[in-house]
């Protein structure tokens, strides 16, 4: 049988994770997490610093974490949708309802970002303290919740009977791989930069949003909208197609995170490397408790949000989200 990805022409559309909204300014302070460290009699030995991380990152599992879309996340990719085909000996009808399950609970996070966001537009003049605790009143948590819960029971509804048992530890061993390419090579996989001669080249993840216009794209940084005047050149990985775009919202997640410079430039998060979006950061390794600046879970790693039209110029489908390369002109070494 011929792998679902190669045969069938729709699949891309459907492998998304989303972006949409709204966007708004904001300024908040960033909280000290302060840990305990536990001594060795507790655990039975010697616990090294460098090891605790470690240690904490085997014990956690992302498809049992009740707020992580990760199974939409990881079928984004299209090598993972063909080994999780061969790996459960699926159809090509039984893959197109595993991806139909992913597009679906995309739809229902979109709606519930877009209520949020709906939020912060309402409560521009308080501050993000305040924001996210209207945020955190409201149903933004639950409903994460409840489409997470509804697309792994949906998926397992899928798989044979007698792989089912399997399919939490595909998921969290994808995830590890992630993780790990995440903490091995945090300044040359996730944020490659090239110097130019004009600006600076970074490798982010891309989402599509619903703009004022129908060819834009929008950077976490307020500054930039309401300046004017801003573009980007947007690349796809393993891609030729690209193009400019103007920047005329903001987003997505974070209003503050100029990402893209230098650490003492950062409006925020000057504790991330450069080229390193504090959503990227959240999503992978729970940066500021897996959350953005409004106190709102973190449910995928984006770092630019393209209007379906732009990216459709440079190749990617319709709320497909993927690794982009951000050739950003005004910024240097």
């Amino acid at each position: 049988m011929r792998p679902f990805w190669g045969r069938m022409a729709r699949p891309i559309t459907i492998l998304r994770t989303w972006g949409i909204g709204e966007r708004s300014g904001g300024r908040m302070r960033v909280g000290v997490l302060v840990a305990a460290l536990v001594t060795a009699a507790l655990v039975g030995g010697l616990v090294l610093a460098g090891g605790t991380k470690k240690v904490g990152a085997e014990r956690y599992s992302a498809y049992a974490d009740p707020e992580k879309p990760v199974i939409s996340y990881l079928l984004s990719d299209p090598e993972n949708v063909e080994d999780f085909q061969r790996e459960f000996a699926l159809n090509d009808g039984e893959m197109a309802d595993v991806l139909d399950a992913v597009r679906r609970e995309n739809e229902i996070l979109a709606g519930t970002f877009s209520r949020s966001e709906r939020i912060v537009q309402a409560n521009r003049g308080l501050s993000e303290e305040r924001v996210g605790e209207k945020i955190a009143a409201s149903s933004f948590d639950e409903s994460v919740r409840a489409a997470v819960a509804e697309t792994k029971g949906e998926v397992k509804r899928i798989l044979p009977p007698g792989r089912r048992s399997d399919f939490r530890p595909w998921v969290d061993a994808r995830w590890q791989e992630k993780r790990q390419e995440f903490d091995q090579e945090p300044y040359t996989f996730m944020t490659t930069t090239t110097t130019t001669d004009r600006g600076r080249t970074f490798r982010v993840y891309a989402t599509q949003y619903r703009g004022h216009t129908l060819r834009e794209a929008a950077l976490p940084q307020s500054k930039l909208k309401f300046e004017g005047g801003y573009r980007v050149r947007v690349r796809p990985a393993g891609s030729s197609d690209r193009g400019w775009v103007m920047i005329k919202d903001v987003g997505p997640w974070n209003t503050h995170d100029n990402w893209y410079a230098r650490r003492k430039y950062r409006e925020m998060w000057r504790n991330l490397p450069r080229g390193m979006p504090e959503a990227q950061a959240a999503y992978f390794d729970n940066f500021h408790r897996g959350r953005d600046e409004f106190g709102r879970k973190v449910l995928n790693p984006a770092g630019i949000d393209l209007t379906p039209a732009f990216a459709r110029e440079i190749g990617l489908g319709r709320y497909e989200s993927a690794w982009v390369y951000v050739h950003v002109p005004w910024v240097h070494s």
